[in-house]
Protein backbone atom coordinates (compact mmCIF):
# COMPACT_ATOMS: atom_id res chain seq x y z
CA UNK A 1 0.00 0.00 0.00
CA UNK A 2 0.57 3.82 -0.70
CA UNK A 3 0.67 6.43 1.44
CA UNK A 4 0.59 9.76 1.10
CA UNK A 5 -0.65 13.30 3.70
CA UNK A 6 -3.82 16.05 2.90
CA UNK A 7 -2.05 19.10 3.42
CA UNK A 8 -4.37 21.75 5.44
CA UNK A 9 -4.55 23.96 2.70
CA UNK A 10 -8.01 25.33 4.53
CA UNK A 11 -8.12 26.23 7.82
CA UNK A 12 -6.07 27.95 10.38
CA UNK A 13 -3.16 25.57 9.20
CA UNK A 14 -3.18 27.41 5.75
CA UNK A 15 -0.25 29.17 5.28
CA UNK A 16 2.49 28.49 2.78
CA UNK A 17 5.32 28.30 4.44
CA UNK A 18 3.95 25.61 7.07
CA UNK A 19 2.32 23.82 4.09
CA UNK A 20 5.68 23.87 2.48
CA UNK A 21 7.61 22.53 5.68
CA UNK A 22 5.01 19.61 6.11
CA UNK A 23 5.68 18.68 2.57
CA UNK A 24 9.11 18.84 2.33
CA UNK A 25 9.05 16.79 6.02
CA UNK A 26 6.61 13.80 4.31
CA UNK A 27 8.88 13.73 1.43
CA UNK A 28 12.18 12.94 4.00
CA UNK A 29 10.19 10.52 5.25
CA UNK A 30 9.40 8.75 2.09
CA UNK A 31 5.54 9.36 1.84
CA UNK A 32 3.96 9.10 -2.00
CA UNK A 33 1.97 11.65 -1.92
CA UNK A 34 0.64 15.23 -0.64
CA UNK A 35 -3.13 16.28 -1.41
CA UNK A 36 -4.76 19.71 -0.93
CA UNK A 37 -8.15 20.18 -0.87
CA UNK A 38 -10.65 22.73 -2.92
CA UNK A 39 -12.90 25.34 -1.99
CA UNK A 40 -12.61 28.92 -3.10
CA UNK A 41 -14.73 30.02 -0.75
CA UNK A 42 -17.39 29.12 1.87
CA UNK A 43 -20.57 30.79 1.74
CA UNK A 44 -21.78 32.83 5.46
CA UNK A 45 -25.24 31.05 5.13
CA UNK A 46 -23.91 28.02 4.31
CA UNK A 47 -27.12 25.60 4.14
CA UNK A 48 -25.78 22.44 1.86
CA UNK A 49 -25.35 19.29 4.23
CA UNK A 50 -21.42 18.07 4.75
CA UNK A 51 -21.91 14.21 3.58
CA UNK A 52 -19.01 13.36 5.49
CA UNK A 53 -20.40 13.62 8.84
CA UNK A 54 -23.28 12.72 10.43
CA UNK A 55 -24.62 16.11 11.78
CA UNK A 56 -23.99 17.18 7.93
CA UNK A 57 -22.03 20.30 9.66
CA UNK A 58 -18.92 22.07 7.45
CA UNK A 59 -15.85 22.36 9.67
CA UNK A 60 -15.06 25.69 7.81
CA UNK A 61 -16.50 29.07 8.36
CA UNK A 62 -16.89 31.56 5.78
CA UNK A 63 -13.96 33.75 7.42
CA UNK A 64 -11.63 30.45 7.89
CA UNK A 65 -8.36 30.45 5.82
CA UNK A 66 -8.45 28.59 1.88
CA UNK A 67 -5.47 28.40 -0.31
CA UNK A 68 -6.36 27.35 -3.55
CA UNK A 69 -5.12 23.82 -4.41
CA UNK A 70 -3.40 24.27 -8.16
CA UNK A 71 -1.43 27.81 -7.66
CA UNK A 72 -0.43 25.61 -3.90
CA UNK A 73 0.52 22.76 -5.70
CA UNK A 74 2.61 24.91 -8.04
CA UNK A 75 4.18 26.19 -5.37
CA UNK A 76 4.85 22.86 -3.49
CA UNK A 77 6.40 21.58 -6.58
CA UNK A 78 9.54 23.43 -6.81
CA UNK A 79 10.68 23.06 -2.67
CA UNK A 80 10.35 19.67 -3.35
CA UNK A 81 11.74 16.77 -5.75
CA UNK A 82 10.18 13.54 -5.71
CA UNK A 83 6.66 13.44 -3.82
CA UNK A 84 3.56 12.94 -5.97
CA UNK A 85 1.38 16.26 -5.89
CA UNK A 86 -2.48 15.84 -5.60
CA UNK A 87 -6.21 17.26 -5.20
CA UNK A 88 -8.57 15.11 -2.85
CA UNK A 89 -10.43 16.48 -4.69
CA UNK A 90 -10.39 18.86 -7.01
CA UNK A 91 -14.12 19.93 -7.91
CA UNK A 92 -13.96 20.13 -11.78
CA UNK A 93 -17.23 21.98 -12.73
CA UNK A 94 -16.22 25.02 -10.60
CA UNK A 95 -13.68 26.16 -13.33
CA UNK A 96 -13.95 25.85 -17.38
CA UNK A 97 -12.28 22.24 -18.47
CA UNK A 98 -10.07 23.46 -20.95
CA UNK A 99 -8.59 26.23 -18.04
CA UNK A 100 -8.30 23.29 -15.84
CA UNK A 101 -6.33 21.13 -18.32
CA UNK A 102 -4.01 24.03 -19.16
CA UNK A 103 -3.68 24.70 -15.05
CA UNK A 104 -3.20 20.97 -14.57
CA UNK A 105 -0.94 19.82 -17.40
CA UNK A 106 1.47 22.98 -16.75
CA UNK A 107 1.80 21.73 -12.99
CA UNK A 108 2.34 17.98 -14.37
CA UNK A 109 4.96 20.25 -16.84
CA UNK A 110 6.82 21.92 -13.88
CA UNK A 111 6.50 19.28 -11.33
CA UNK A 112 8.27 16.48 -13.96
CA UNK A 113 5.21 14.36 -14.07
CA UNK A 114 4.10 14.52 -10.34
CA UNK A 115 0.79 15.11 -10.62
CA UNK A 116 -2.42 13.40 -9.31
CA UNK A 117 -5.70 14.71 -10.33
CA UNK A 118 -8.61 13.59 -7.66
CA UNK A 119 -11.67 14.61 -9.17
CA UNK A 120 -14.98 15.14 -7.94
CA UNK A 121 -18.28 16.39 -8.36
CA UNK A 122 -18.99 18.90 -5.32
CA UNK A 123 -21.53 19.01 -2.93
CA UNK A 124 -21.67 22.59 -1.46
CA UNK A 125 -24.89 24.42 -3.65
CA UNK A 126 -24.18 28.00 -2.43
CA UNK A 127 -20.89 27.38 -3.95
CA UNK A 128 -21.91 26.43 -7.12
CA UNK A 129 -24.12 29.15 -7.21
CA UNK A 130 -21.60 32.08 -6.06
CA UNK A 131 -19.18 30.68 -9.06
CA UNK A 132 -22.38 30.72 -11.82
CA UNK A 133 -21.59 26.77 -11.84
CA UNK A 134 -24.78 24.70 -12.50
CA UNK A 135 -25.16 22.39 -9.55
CA UNK A 136 -27.67 20.17 -10.66
CA UNK A 137 -26.01 19.35 -13.66
CA UNK A 138 -22.90 18.73 -11.93
CA UNK A 139 -22.50 14.75 -13.02
CA UNK A 140 -23.03 15.15 -16.25
CA UNK A 141 -20.69 18.39 -16.35
CA UNK A 142 -18.08 16.12 -14.47
CA UNK A 143 -18.04 13.52 -16.90
CA UNK A 144 -17.92 15.79 -20.00
CA UNK A 145 -14.92 17.17 -18.20
CA UNK A 146 -13.17 14.05 -17.49
CA UNK A 147 -13.42 13.75 -21.77
CA UNK A 148 -12.02 16.71 -22.36
CA UNK A 149 -8.89 16.46 -19.91
CA UNK A 150 -8.60 13.13 -21.65
CA UNK A 151 -8.53 14.66 -25.70
CA UNK A 152 -6.44 17.97 -24.92
CA UNK A 153 -3.63 16.13 -22.52
CA UNK A 154 -3.15 13.23 -25.51
CA UNK A 155 -2.97 16.04 -28.14
CA UNK A 156 -5.98 15.60 -29.80
CA UNK A 157 -8.89 18.50 -29.87
CA UNK A 158 -11.34 19.18 -27.52
CA UNK A 159 -14.25 17.94 -29.57
CA UNK A 160 -15.87 20.87 -29.50
CA UNK A 161 -13.63 24.07 -30.92
CA UNK A 162 -10.66 22.10 -32.35
CA UNK A 163 -8.84 23.38 -29.56
CA UNK A 164 -5.46 21.90 -28.77
CA UNK A 165 -2.76 22.67 -26.18
CA UNK A 166 0.83 21.99 -25.93
CA UNK A 167 2.88 21.04 -24.39
CA UNK A 168 1.67 17.89 -23.16
CA UNK A 169 1.86 16.89 -19.75
CA UNK A 170 4.80 14.47 -18.99
CA UNK A 171 2.75 12.10 -17.46
CA UNK A 172 1.90 9.50 -19.76
CA UNK A 173 -0.84 8.62 -21.49
CA UNK A 174 -1.73 11.99 -18.94
CA UNK A 175 -1.78 12.14 -15.16
CA UNK A 176 -3.69 10.05 -13.09
CA UNK A 177 -7.28 10.78 -12.64
CA UNK A 178 -9.37 9.15 -9.12
CA UNK A 179 -12.96 10.42 -9.40
CA UNK A 180 -14.42 10.74 -6.06
CA UNK A 181 -17.79 9.44 -4.33
CA UNK A 182 -19.09 6.18 -3.28
CA UNK A 183 -23.13 6.93 -4.69
CA UNK A 184 -23.95 4.35 -7.46
CA UNK A 185 -23.18 7.33 -10.25
CA UNK A 186 -20.06 7.86 -8.47
CA UNK A 187 -18.77 4.32 -8.93
CA UNK A 188 -19.90 3.90 -12.19
CA UNK A 189 -18.02 7.64 -13.07
CA UNK A 190 -14.69 5.92 -11.54
CA UNK A 191 -15.00 2.87 -13.21
CA UNK A 192 -15.99 3.59 -17.06
CA UNK A 193 -13.78 7.33 -16.50
CA UNK A 194 -11.22 7.40 -14.13
CA UNK A 195 -7.65 5.73 -13.45
CA UNK A 196 -8.56 5.05 -10.29
CA UNK A 197 -11.37 5.53 -6.78
CA UNK A 198 -10.59 8.51 -4.18
CA UNK A 199 -12.83 7.75 -1.42
CA UNK A 200 -13.14 9.83 2.01
CA UNK A 201 -14.37 7.89 5.13
CA UNK A 202 -14.64 4.55 4.60
CA UNK A 203 -14.41 1.65 6.40
CA UNK A 204 -12.33 -1.33 5.37
CA UNK A 205 -15.64 -3.03 4.62
CA UNK A 206 -16.37 0.07 2.99
CA UNK A 207 -14.09 -0.03 0.63
CA UNK A 208 -14.49 -3.92 0.21
CA UNK A 209 -17.80 -3.08 -1.33
CA UNK A 210 -16.79 -0.38 -3.30
CA UNK A 211 -13.98 -2.24 -4.77
CA UNK A 212 -16.04 -5.27 -5.63
CA UNK A 213 -18.91 -2.91 -7.68
CA UNK A 214 -15.65 -1.28 -9.39
CA UNK A 215 -13.96 -4.83 -10.35
CA UNK A 216 -17.44 -6.00 -11.41
CA UNK A 217 -18.50 -2.71 -13.35
CA UNK A 218 -14.87 -2.89 -15.15
CA UNK A 219 -15.03 -6.48 -15.72
CA UNK A 220 -18.88 -5.75 -17.70
CA UNK A 221 -16.71 -3.39 -19.72
CA UNK A 222 -13.85 -5.79 -20.92
CA UNK A 223 -11.58 -3.52 -18.60
CA UNK A 224 -9.46 -5.16 -15.93
CA UNK A 225 -8.01 -3.59 -12.40
CA UNK A 226 -4.45 -4.20 -13.19
CA UNK A 227 -2.93 -0.22 -12.73
CA UNK A 228 -6.58 0.77 -10.70
CA UNK A 229 -5.68 2.76 -7.73
CA UNK A 230 -8.31 2.23 -4.80
CA UNK A 231 -7.46 5.45 -2.57
CA UNK A 232 -9.11 6.55 0.58
CA UNK A 233 -8.78 10.09 2.27
CA UNK A 234 -8.62 9.34 6.19
CA UNK A 235 -8.22 10.89 9.71
CA UNK A 236 -5.47 9.62 11.85
CA UNK A 237 -5.44 9.92 15.44
CA UNK A 238 -2.68 7.80 17.10
CA UNK A 239 -2.91 7.54 20.97
CA UNK A 240 -1.09 5.89 23.64
CA UNK A 241 -3.82 3.59 25.04
CA UNK A 242 -6.10 1.18 23.06
CA UNK A 243 -9.69 3.44 22.02
CA UNK A 244 -13.07 1.18 23.07
CA UNK A 245 -13.62 -1.57 20.44
CA UNK A 246 -17.20 -0.34 20.28
CA UNK A 247 -17.78 1.70 17.68
CA UNK A 248 -14.23 2.72 17.22
CA UNK A 249 -13.41 5.02 13.90
CA UNK A 250 -10.82 2.75 11.62
CA UNK A 251 -7.14 4.74 12.14
CA UNK A 252 -7.67 6.31 15.75
CA UNK A 253 -6.01 4.18 18.61
CA UNK A 254 -2.84 2.50 19.37
CA UNK A 255 -0.26 1.60 17.09
CA UNK A 256 -1.40 -1.82 16.94
CA UNK A 257 -4.77 -0.55 16.12
CA UNK A 258 -4.14 1.44 13.62
CA UNK A 259 -1.40 -1.76 12.07
CA UNK A 260 -4.61 -4.05 12.65
CA UNK A 261 -6.87 -1.10 10.58
CA UNK A 262 -4.24 -1.09 7.91
CA UNK A 263 -4.17 -4.92 7.47
CA UNK A 264 -7.73 -4.42 6.87
CA UNK A 265 -8.15 -2.13 4.43
CA UNK A 266 -5.37 -3.79 2.22
CA UNK A 267 -6.94 -7.32 2.66
CA UNK A 268 -10.06 -5.04 1.39
CA UNK A 269 -8.42 -4.13 -1.92
CA UNK A 270 -7.24 -0.89 -0.44
CA UNK A 271 -4.38 0.37 -2.41
CA UNK A 272 -3.29 4.36 -1.45
CA UNK A 273 -3.85 5.45 1.93
CA UNK A 274 -4.11 9.56 1.92
CA UNK A 275 -3.51 10.39 5.85
CA UNK A 276 -5.19 13.48 7.09
CA UNK A 277 -3.04 13.61 10.59
CA UNK A 278 -5.38 15.74 13.52
CA UNK A 279 -3.08 18.54 14.56
CA UNK A 280 -3.59 21.94 16.02
CA UNK A 281 0.14 23.04 14.84
CA UNK A 282 2.30 22.24 11.98
CA UNK A 283 4.64 20.78 14.32
CA UNK A 284 2.39 18.80 15.84
CA UNK A 285 1.28 17.09 12.34
CA UNK A 286 4.69 16.23 11.58
CA UNK A 287 5.09 14.42 14.72
CA UNK A 288 2.13 12.62 14.20
CA UNK A 289 3.77 11.48 9.89
CA UNK A 290 6.94 10.78 11.95
CA UNK A 291 4.92 8.63 14.26
CA UNK A 292 2.95 6.90 12.23
CA UNK A 293 6.11 5.81 9.98
CA UNK A 294 7.15 3.28 12.98
CA UNK A 295 3.53 1.71 12.65
CA UNK A 296 3.62 -1.94 11.33
CA UNK A 297 2.53 -1.17 7.63
CA UNK A 298 1.08 -3.59 4.90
Amino acid sequence: MKYGVILPNVGPLAHIDALAGIAQRAEELEYDGVFLSDHVAIPADLRSAYPYRTDGRFPLTWDDRILEPVTTLAYLAAVTQHVRLGCSVLVLPYRHPALNAKMLGTLDVISGGRLIVGAGVGWMAEEFSALDADFNARGAVTDAHIATLRALWSGADDGKSGLMMFPRPVSRPHPPIWTGGASPPALRRAANLGDGWHGIRQSPADVGRVVARITELRTNAGRTMDGFEISLRAGLDITDAPMPGEGRTPLRGSPEQIANDLAAYADAGLTYLALEPRAATPEQLISRLERFTGIRRP
